[in-house]
């Protein structure tokens, strides 16, 4: 994806980490000014992006321990958990007749962006060709989707809301760009394999 000896690939672990600081950053403030289950959600995907991070950073090499795998997938699982009551949560009436229904929105969009990057962490180096692109399509849609909600938020005047938006859709192109170059290491017999799938 970049040459190792470039200054672009020299700069670009301190451009993703420094993003991955003032997401964590604004996590903290939005935290002491939301509700619990806000919050939770949150806390959720933090803890989920940087899990996702780890995960998509080594997809070339075997967990070094069991213990390693049972962290990040144990992890994971309770982060879905987290995230998808609070989904639950802004799906109802209560919450959509005082705040609207954007919330639930984003939040199942999200929800789907990370279910696509699960189902490519999963196959690992066995990427269907017809897969790969449709996994494109639906991605490159619902980051469109979530663009378009921060937007929504910045024309009502949220303009913390859109900064944040902003951001996760940011720290999410870094794990997206931890897969391709993931792919791009794949032996040519592996990559995009028709008798996967």
């Amino acid at each position: 994806m970049f040459d190792s000896n470039s200054r672009a690939a020299k700069l670009f672990p301190y451009a993703k980490w420094g993003i991955y600081s003032l997401l964590s950053l604004n996590m903290v403030l939005f935290f002491m000014h939301q509700t619990i289950i806000e919050g939770l959600e949150s806390l959720a995907w933090i803890v989920l992006l940087f899990l996702l991070e780890w995960e998509t950073s080594q997809m070339d090499q075997e967990y070094k321990s069991f213990s390693e795998k049972l962290f990040l997938q144990g992890g994971r699982f309770v982060a879905y958990i987290l995230i998808v009551y609070s989904a639950y949560e802004y799906g109802t009436f209560a919450y959509i007749d005082e705040n609207g229904i954007l919330d639930l929105f984003n939040a199942v969009m999200w929800i789907l962006v990370a279910l696509l990057i699960e189902y490519e962490i999963f196959y690992e180096k066995n990427f269907h060709r017809v897969a790969v692109k449709v996994l494109g399509f639906l991605k490159v849609s619902l980051y469109i989707g979530l663009f378009f909600v921060a937007i929504l938020w910045q024309l009502d005047g949220e303009w913390l809301d859109f900064y944040d938006a902003a951001l996760w859709i940011v720290c999410f192109f870094f794990i997206e760009l931890n897969i391709l170059q993931f792919e791009d290491k794949l032996p040519k017999e592996y990559e995009y394999s028709d008798e996967s799938y």
